[in-house]
């Protein structure tokens, strides 16, 4: 019996370990993974989870997913690879009767990927010559941008921080929204100046428009400062 997780029943953690094999419960409309080697951390959203606090390292536990978020890991199901997850502390009673612990796994959130995806979207479509930069593209980046900040926000103390912690989006998302906001007047006056419509040949640097973007508020982090630096410098 897992009994270090005794005492933390209900609590929402971080995990990770190797996929040791696993079931299905049709029945629960569940699949139960072994993950070998489990280290279960209590949740922070103001500490990556290598800085958390360790409740405990099992040999193994069962990790109960439904079916319809198993798309929602990052992580390949196969023997021996790596997972990790987030979910609950919770007692089950096995087939013989007898009762342990294990982490009954909440929806899993994507927003770490989604967020790199975007980034990616925003990088290739500034990458573009002056003229084919898509603007309505970058005025509906900036809505969605809001969107993802209330969606860490909401999430609160239940926000999974294996690559950023809550300030680290926080703060990539307001240089996002800086860059996004600058870039769209910048380009709009470019476009319409007198001597661009002159030579529509002449391209303009990145690095010109780049120069009017200053840090996006203040005490952002070095992550952020850099995403500033990575999208003006293309």
């Amino acid at each position: 019996m897992r009994q270090k997780l005794r005492d933390h029943v209900g609590e929402y953690v971080l995990c990770r370990g190797w996929i040791g094999g696993w079931d299905d419960l049709p029945d629960r409309v569940t699949r139960r993974v072994l993950i070998k080697q489990p280290t279960i951390k209590r949740a922070d959203k103001n500490l990556l989870y290598k800085d958390q606090a360790i409740i405990s390292t099992e040999h193994h536990l069962n990790l109960f997913v439904k079916y319809q978020d198993l798309g929602d890991y990052d992580a390949t199901f196969e023997i021996n690879q790596p997972i990790q997850f987030a979910g609950l502390i919770e007692q089950y009673i096995r087939a013989d009767g007898t009762s342990d612990f294990g982490v009954y796994a909440t929806a899993q959130s994507t927003i770490g990927f989604r967020l790199e995806q975007f980034i990616c979207s925003v990088k290739e479509t500034l990458n573009r010559p002056l003229e084919d930069v898509d603007l309505f593209f970058l005025e509906r980046a900036s809505q969605k941008i809001m969107l993802l900040e209330k969606e860490v926000d909401s999430a609160g103390k239940r926000l999974p921080t294996f690559s950023k912690t809550y300030k680290q989006y926080k703060d990539l998302l307001c240089a996002l929204s800086a860059v996004i906001h600058h870039d769209i007047h910048r380009i709009q006056a470019i476009l319409s100046s007198r001597d661009h419509r002159r030579s529509h040949k002449k391209r303009v640097n990145r690095l010109q428009i780049a120069a009017s973007i200053h840090a996006p508020c203040k005490g952002a982090s070095k992550q952020a400062k850099d995403l500033m630096a990575r999208l003006g410098d293309l």
